[in-house]
């Protein structure tokens, strides 16, 4: 009697085994996964990242012209549809 009971919990801790270890690949695996997915993530935000620190060059760049009276002339005729007094502006309206 007892070899029988004593294969049945020698079964029972084998199948015990056998599913933690199940457990413990299943979630390596879904570990890697995510780990490459948020490697990608990072990839697109630090590409987002140079693309803004570009951006925020060429602001500051600007800023610094800020002070050239030329360039804020441009900026107000191109941007804001200022001009100059008695200044005669020619639009084309034909839309090409």
């Amino acid at each position: 009697m007892k070899s029988v009971r004593g294969k049945k919990k020698s079964l029972f801790i084998r199948f015990c085994i056998f599913a933690f270890a199940a457990y413990v690949v299943v979630s390596l695996i879904t570990l890697q996964m995510e780990i490459s997915s948020k490697r990608n993530l990072l990839a697109n935000v630090t590409a987002q990242l140079e693309d803004q620190v570009v951006a925020n060059k060429e602001v500051e760049r600007q800023i610094a012209l800020g002070d050239d009276r030329d360039f804020m002339a441009r900026i107000a005729r191109d941007k804001l549809d200022m001009g100059v007094a008695d200044e005669r502006v020619f639009r084309d309206t034909a839309g090409t």
